[in-house]
């Protein structure tokens, strides 16, 4: 075990890039990004499905 405790923003950085299966291994953004027809929409489609992620695990959290 950890003696030390985890800062607020270590958690925040554990959370979104250590420890999230889903950012890591770009499970999620599959389906999202081969309904894109332009690189645009991609960047749009991407940026927003990272937003709910973030909020989804936030509120979870």
């Amino acid at each position: 075990m950890k003696d030390k405790k985890d800062t607020p923003l270590e958690r925040i950085w554990n959370g979104i890039y250590v420890e999230n299966p889903v950012f890591c291994l770009i499970l999620g953004m599959c389906p999202t990004l081969a309904t894109t027809t332009s690189a645009t929409n991609a960047i749009g489609m991407g940026l927003s499905t990272t937003a709910i992620l973030v909020a989804s695990n936030l509120m979870i959290s």
